[in-house]
């Protein structure tokens, strides 16, 4: 294997900021990327893709995961916005009773 093709391949196995939270989460519950995606209904593979940055994890997953591994809210989206600053997870303001507009 060339030394280019190499490199591409270690590429793929580098680890987001989100990814780095999400594996040292699971490792710490000895938790393997199979039984993750079966808790988030996801397949190994996308979990692998997230975590690695080919592709951005959707804000349900993101809210699934911290609930699993018990992952700081400021946490992860200082991780997230590390590695894409445009990502922020959505927040629905929730009117409180009694405001009249």
């Amino acid at each position: 294997m060339a030394a280019a093709e190499v490199a591409a391949s270690n590429d793929q196995y580098k680890l987001t900021p989100f990814g780095r939270l999400c594996t040292e989460g699971r490792t710490a519950m000895t938790m393997t990327r199979p039984e993750m995606a079966k808790l988030v209904n996801t397949s190994p593979r996308d979990i692998s893709l997230i975590e690695t940055g080919q592709k951005t994890p959707p804000a349900h997953y993101v809210v699934l995961v911290m609930g699993i591994l018990g992952l700081d809210l400021e946490e992860v989206e200082a991780a997230l916005a590390a590695q894409d600053p445009t990502y922020k997870l959505t927040r629905v303001p929730q009117p409180r009773y009694g405001d009249v507009r």
